[in-house]
């Protein structure tokens, strides 16, 4: 019993000697720590407020000419009013085809090629496989019926034509016997005879033809080629070969994206003032490039979102593909007094909270970052009435790094955590 007391007592000893030993270390290394701190190299902050809240980055000279930082001075430039609406691409009905089956039957790739995919381009009056023509219980029994009936009149213009020619020797004969037959009686017995044999011909090719097309249930025999009239790129396969078809079915449909159709709609209310023959379209992702929309109608109805009118405008591309869904905004000229501003250059724009901005030089090393609304697109940058002037500079290399100073004086500093 009294060991064991010894024992829990010089544990109990060893324990409070080692949290001592842990206590003493932990204030001692304060002061240390506090010595490090104020030897560390204080950074002067580079960002700044001013009263109105704007975001003011000052960066030296020496810096600005590492980042290889450049500004550009902004023009002044003058806008006609216009209207922006919005809406997408879409096909232009004429430029499109839909291959048909003619006749009902079996598919087959034309001979040494695939069957066109989707994406594959189609010459005009390129064939493009075959079908073979499949026929039906009651096309059988009418095929054969007039076969019999073809075959028949064969067996019976044969005959007549056998007494055309006899007919026609006779009177051949005794027309070179001092003219006991007239030369119109010969006429008339050769030109029965070359009508004759003019029906037994066309009666034979039918015969041909009827019984290829019994014979065409199954192999290629009668197979018929496929021709697409008008070429352009495949967008849809809908058959394949080895399927079935019926007389009319589609199998590929054709386009071509050499003109599309802008289907943009206003306002609801939106009055242009006057009729609108063209309008400026801006392809998104490709607003360096605006393109010349020519109208060329309204639609049908009214948006059922914004229940503002449609308009349609012909698109033809320039330097870029043109694909059916990519969003568009047409900019329309609209009665009223041009607007005075500048542009700012695209190289400019940086992206930050959801927003555009562009950085304003407003003193030697000093530069404001300002918001920039992102509304009327135009061939080098973004038209402005308001918040830039002409003769402002704006940072057009180096803006992203100007934003990166920025959300480095969002980070904490490390030894304010420890305190804590």
């Amino acid at each position: 019993m009294i060991r064991r007391l010894l024992r829990w007592i010089i544990g109990a000893a060893v324990v409070a000697a080692v949290a001592a030993v842990l206590v003493w270390a932990l204030l001692g290394g304060r002061p240390e720590l506090a010595r490090e701190r104020e030897r560390a190299v204080k950074v002067p902050p580079r960002t700044t407020r001013t009263p109105a809240g704007e975001v003011v980055v000052t960066l030296d000279r020496e810096t600005q000419k590492r980042i290889a930082l450049r500004t550009e001075a902004l023009a002044a430039r003058t806008l006609e009013p216009e209207v922006a609406a919005y809406g997408s691409l879409q096909e232009d009905a004429s430029r499109s085809f839909t291959l048909r089956a003619p006749v009902a039957g079996q598919l087959r790739p034309p001979p040494g090629r695939d069957w066109p995919a989707i994406g594959a381009t189609v010459t005009d009056g390129a064939v493009v496989g075959r079908i073979e023509p499949r026929i039906g219980p009651v096309e059988r029994v009418d095929l054969a019926s007039r076969l019999a009936a073809a075959r028949a009149e064969i067996d019976a213009v044969t005959a007549s034509l056998v007494a055309a020619r006899a007919a026609y020797e006779r009177a051949r004969t005794l027309n070179a016997e001092n003219k006991i037959v007239s030369d119109r009686a010969v006429q008339e017995a050769e030109a029965r005879v070359k009508g004759e044999e003019a029906r037994l011909r066309a009666l034979d090719e039918t015969v041909r033809l009827i019984d290829a097309s019994l014979r065409a249930t199954t192999g290629a025999t009668g197979a018929r080629p496929l021709v697409a009239e008008r070429g352009g790129e495949v967008v849809d396969a809908l058959a394949q070969p080895g399927e079935a078809v019926e007389s009319g079915q589609p199998i590929l449909r054709l386009a071509r994206f050499d003109r599309l159709v802008a289907r943009v709609h206003l306002p609801a209310g939106q009055d242009l003032g006057r009729a609108v023959p063209a309008a400026r379209i801006v392809v998104f992702g490709h607003e360096a490039q605006a393109l010349r929309g020519v109208r060329i109608g309204l639609g049908a109805a009214a948006d059922p979102t914004t229940r503002g009118e449609i308009l349609l405008f012909r698109v033809e591309p320039a330097g870029f593909p043109l694909r059916p869904g990519a969003s568009v905004t047409a900019y329309l000229p609209m009665a009223g007094r041009p607007r005075q501003g500048v542009v700012i250059p695209r190289a400019a724009i940086v992206r930050a909270e959801g927003r555009a901005w562009a950085y304003l030089q407003v003193g030697d090393q000093v530069f404001a970052r300002r918001e920039v609304p992102l509304d009327t697109a135009t061939e080098t940058g973004w038209f402005v009435s308001g918040g830039f002037k002409a003769g402002d500079r704006v940072v057009v290399d180096g803006a992203q790094t100007l934003l990166s100073e920025e959300l480095k004086s969002q980070i904490p500093i490390g030894g304010e955590d420890d305190d804590r």
